[in-house]
């Protein structure tokens, strides 16, 4: 039986949690993460997370994709990274927590994910009217494009918006909106 699986089992303790999510469906879990620390959106996790510099601007998606898929990509990678910006952002990417390829938290990506996007990129072929949809969501999104440079994080992002439309038929504003969510150039946004 297929069944989705959107899990998390944790212990809280002062803001600090262990726990194991697991997404995708009994047959496929497609997305497993080990989570040690603080949860994303948590104060705790935002002070950890704004002095980490794994998440940079001249990262290019081919040095990403020799990367361990366990390795998380951390930090922002421009301008520092904004409290309440961030604890939205999270917040607004709990709705998505059944779609295993996308991130729960802009600020920390595991590297398998990012690999998998940027695969997407690669592989995944718009139609004429899918790319119409593609490009007026990216005229909506903050950055005007899934990033504010040509790092791997455009490429990963691109790759997500390809997977998004052709596979789950969403549409420009939801896309736009999204890719917003997931901006880890820092700054308030």
């Amino acid at each position: 039986m297929r069944g989705v699986i959107a899990a998390a089992i944790g212990l809280a303790a002062a803001g600090a949690t262990a726990a194991v999510i697991v997404r995708g469906t009994t047959d496929h879990p497609v997305h497993v993460m080990r989570v040690s620390g603080p949860l994303a959106g948590t104060a705790a996790r935002f002070m950890l997370l704004a002095h980490r510099d794994s998440n940079r601007c001249s990262l290019r998606p081919g040095e990403l994709m020799s990367y361990p898929a366990g390795q998380q990509l951390q930090g922002s990678c421009c301008a520092a990274m904004n409290q309440a910006r961030y604890q939205h952002q999270v917040a607004s990417l709990r709705r998505y927590a059944d779609i295993a390829q996308i991130p729960a938290d802009p600020y920390d990506i595991p590297a398998g994910l990012a690999q998998r996007l940027i695969r997407y990129q690669q592989t995944i072929r718009l139609t004429t009217a899918q790319h119409g949809i593609y490009r007026t969501a990216m005229e909506l999104t903050p950055e005007h494009g899934p990033c504010c440079c040509h790092c791997w994080r455009w490429t990963a992002f691109q790759g997500l918006s390809d997977y998004l439309i052709a596979q789950r038929h969403w549409q420009a504003r939801q896309l736009a909106a999204l890719i917003g969510d997931l901006d880890g150039c820092g700054g308030s946004g």
